[in-house]
């Protein structure tokens, strides 16, 4: 009886051991003719403006992606075929969902495969021609089953966002107005507070201590109610061309980061420009300083490096901070969800939105130290 999901696939299909053990046999046939067949697929992808837009990284991505690509067909042919390639195969389906590479080009691309490979059994002429080709269009369906699949995944999980962006929205909505007001007047009434005590009283240790607890908590509530209002608003960005380098230095003086945090940007070049509303990048910038200065309590380095040209740049926020658990990665830019003892798991849903409305994207990537997030956003013409 199937166990797993990609077992019930491979029953469906009809694939078995001898399947596998015919695409072994189709491996060295096919090997040769490997590097023919990926030059043919990446020069279609070359003259696809649809296709091309996936691949922001040029000539030097491509390269990367050929020798993968190589990886990808030994794989498919020599196996094992069991549970940790269905695995492999599904974060290549994940890449795939994270660069918005269209269903439909998928499936296409997949077939370019698939003819080519039928045409070099055929050629082959062998007495088990249908043997062969049977077996590769097996795996090949599976493989575009697990392609949808991850997609449906990525569909579900939007979905449930949405959802619950709705409902951060209502209630956004209902009680914003309501608590702003009661802050308003704390807000005031600390100040007139200050004043009465005068000074001296105010400089007291036992009583600053407390004051400015109290401003800090006003402070953090207005913050949240902010971040919700913009989280469940959703405004369409006012893009302007500006340069990456004067964005990333006023988002550090507005993120009032303390004396023991240093924001490195020398991997930024000079003159790079992107194309976004530069009050909402701003703020995606500040909230990743602000994650980055408490994961390291206060002390540490941020580095920014950026690269790349039309049609998109590609900008790398790091910290040299403890890093971030396996369990919540996949969680992270979940609205709500949150692994401090005080956040509000608003800021990474929010940056999330933000880069989403430009037509790019925020994903934690793998780093040695500390965490790494790279953005992608359109890059000025």
């Amino acid at each position: 009886m199937p166990t797993t999901f990609f077992d019930s696939l491979k029953s469906y299909v009809g694939f078995t051991d001898a399947s596998s053990a015919a695409l072994r046999e189709l491996h060295p046939i096919a090997a040769p003719h490997f590097e023919a067949i990926i030059d043919d697929f990446y020069a279609a992808i070359e003259g696809h403006a649809e296709a091309q837009a996936s691949i922001a990284g040029g000539p030097a991505q491509i390269a990367r992606l050929k020798r993968t690509l190589m990886r990808w067909l030994d794989t498919l042919l020599l196996g094992p075929h069991d549970e940790s390639y269905y695995l492999l195969r599904a974060r290549i389906g994940r890449v795939h969902v994270r660069i918005d590479l269209p269903q439909a080009l998928m499936f296409t691309a997949m077939n370019r495969i698939r003819s080519r490979l039928l045409e070099v059994i055929r050629d082959q002429a062998r007495p088990d021609s249908d043997r062969l080709s049977i077996a590769l269009n097996q795996m090949l369906d599976l493989e575009l089953a697990i392609m949808l699949e991850t997609y449906r995944e990525d569909l579900v999980a939007k979905n449930r966002g949405a959802e619950r962006l709705a409902t951060i929205g209502h209630f956004a909505a209902s009680i914003g107005h309501e608590l702003r007001n009661p802050l308003a007047v704390m807000e005031s009434s600390l100040f007139l507070l200050r004043q009465h005590l005068g000074p001296e009283a105010v400089a007291r240790p036992e009583v600053a201590k407390h004051l400015d607890r109290i401003g800090g908590e006003i402070g953090r509530a207005n913050k949240t109610i902010h971040d919700l209002l913009d989280l469940a608003r959703n405004r369409p960005p006012r893009r302007k061309t500006i340069e990456l380098r004067a964005l990333v230095h006023s988002a550090e003086a507005a993120s009032l980061l303390p004396a023991g945090v240093r924001v490195k940007s020398a991997g930024v070049p000079p003159g790079l420009t992107i194309d976004v509303d530069a009050d909402q990048f701003r703020q995606v910038l500040v909230n990743l300083f602000t994650n980055a200065t408490q994961a390291m309590a206060g002390r540490g380095t941020i580095e920014i490096a950026a690269e790349g040209g039309p049609p998109a740049a590609r900008i790398r926020v790091s910290d040299d901070g403890p890093g971030i658990d396996a369990e919540a990665r996949h969680r992270l830019f979940e609205a709500l969800f949150t692994t401090k003892a005080k956040g509000t798991g608003l800021g990474l849903a929010l940056c999330r939105r933000i880069l989403e409305a430009h037509g790019g994207s925020i994903e934690l990537v793998p780093s040695e130290l500390g965490a790494s997030f790279l953005l992608t956003v359109p890059a000025a013409t």
